[in-house]
């Protein structure tokens, strides 16, 4: 933070300086090399046991959102269906209370940073918890609570685009009162998921409504034609022939997660004039995506009373990290308008403080003009200190979804063994034994974030 810091530091005294700075302490402050490593290995019961031993250091008063999503999705990982609705299931109830109070809010809210107000999260962190809440009822056998997840996530897309909307047109409305700045109203892409509607396929096929099925198809298909840019890999072959599995065939469907969501980083701005009367920073958040090393993947099924092998690949049918991004762009111009409408508040009061200095020193007045000065420079020194991108956000979504389909000719129970690819190299392998039977969904999941 340099020259400002260390006036800083001579104007408040340091106890105000250590909360301060440890107010604007962000998420992309900590080391996530352990806990990386462990998602890697598929480790997630201690990556939950981690996250809860540094909680303190990871999470503040104002991210209880962000510690339900976190423990929701690692406990779906981990197996625990029952505990991750649960934790999933109150961060929704936040996010809309959050969001609701976001809708009525004053642009010029919170001068110090958007950090100091209580995360409400992403939209695809938002729609995505319906998904894993549909997963974690499918896997405890809960068909109907799984589709009513289903839907509550297609409806979510449409709700989330309507009150976006209400904040802009409140922007506009003051417009005036904030020194000119407004929310620009930017347009999504993403209007339905491949993924959903597959998920909802099978649901519809395991109660033998074949005809309901079929328009999920239909449905997955056009979203691959209307959303180029989102859906921009090949419609996955094996979805077509999930209609045509018949209520006398022994069938298993494979869902793949794998790589790691986009996360948030800082990009920062800072303009000065070469006489010192102006000066801001502007920082704001910005998408990353994280490469993955898995390039394929692979499963196998074998029937532990006959040995007989089956085998096929997974394709892509979900890209959430291209959907992560496109809705992040949202949230962005809401904290754009936040950020320029501090800046230009700082901005102006910098200005009126160097203008009162030089008018002081004018008029012979040097006890005024050293007080304007070093409120000029506290000024200056406050705003590099507090001005912090928002860069809260879930780490352990997936950034992809593949999916397959196996029939088998015999009943019974099976080892599946689904294998992460990079090249011709294993990078992680998933086993999982599953009893198969006529006319029941056996879908098995797994996940390998890397």
């Amino acid at each position: 933070m340099g020259i400002f810091t260390g006036i800083f530091k001579r104007i408040f005294p340091p106890a105000a300086i250590s909360f301060l700075l440890a107010s604007c302490m962000t998420m992309n402050d900590y080391n996530y090399a352990r806990i990386d490593s462990g998602l890697s290995e598929g480790k997630y019961d201690e990556v939950i046991n981690e996250l809860d031993a540094k909680k303190t250091e990871i999470y503040s008063s104002h991210d209880e959102v962000l510690v339900l999503l976190d423990a929701g999705i690692l406990c779906h990982y981990a197996g625990e269906y029952e505990k991750s609705n649960g934790f999933l299931s109150q961060a929704e109830q936040l996010i809309e209370k959050y969001r609701a109070t976001s809708i009525t809010q004053s642009i010029s809210g919170f001068l110090t940073n958007d950090t100091a107000k209580d995360y409400s999260g992403e939209d695809y962190e938002d729609i995505y918890s319906n998904i894993f809440m549909a997963l974690n009822y499918i896997a405890l056998g809960e068909y109907d609570e799984a589709m009513v997840e289903v839907r509550r996530f297609d409806n979510k897309i449409r709700t989330l685009k309507a009150d976006y909307e209400k904040i802009v047109s409140n922007s506009d409305a003051e417009k005036k009162s904030n020194n000119g700045v407004s929310i620009e109203k930017v347009n999504v892409q993403f209007a339905d998921s491949a993924l959903a509607r597959y998920l909802s396929l099978l649901l519809y096929r395991n109660d033998g409504d074949y005809g309901n099925a079929s328009v999920d198809l239909k449905f997955a298909r056009e979203d691959f034609q209307t959303q180029k840019d989102l859906y921009d890999f090949a419609f996955p072959s094996s979805v077509d022939r999930e209609v045509s599995v018949s209520r006398n065939d022994c069938h298993l469907n494979i869902l793949a997660l794998y790589g790691k969501s986009p996360v948030k980083k800082e990009k920062t701005t800072r303009v000065y004039s070469a006489a010192g009367s102006v000066w801001y920073k502007l920082a704001l958040p910005e998408m990353n995506r994280r490469k993955s090393e898995i390039t394929g993947i692979k499963a196998q099924a074998v029937c532990l009373s006959n040995g007989k092998k089956y085998a096929t690949k997974l394709d892509k049918i979900e890209s959430v990290e291209n959907i992560a991004v496109d809705t992040f762009q949202r949230n962005y111009s809401v904290i754009l308008a936040h950020s320029l409408m501090r800046t230009i508040t700082r901005a102006v009061s910098n200005t009126v403080m160097h203008e009162g200095s030089r008018v002081a020193r004018k008029r012979g007045n040097d006890g005024a003009a050293l007080l304007f000065t070093l409120f000029d420079l506290a000024g200056k020194a406050y705003t590099e200190a507090v001005e912090r991108a928002d860069v809260r956000c879930s780490r352990y979504f997936p950034a992809s979804a593949a999916v397959s389909g196996i029939t088998v000719e015999d009943e019974g129970e099976y080892e599946v063994t689904v294998s992460y690819m990079h090249s011709s190299s294993v990078l992680y392998q998933f086993k999982k034994n599953v009893t198969v039977k006529k006319g029941t969904l056996s879908l098995v999941e797994s996940a390998c974030l890397r």
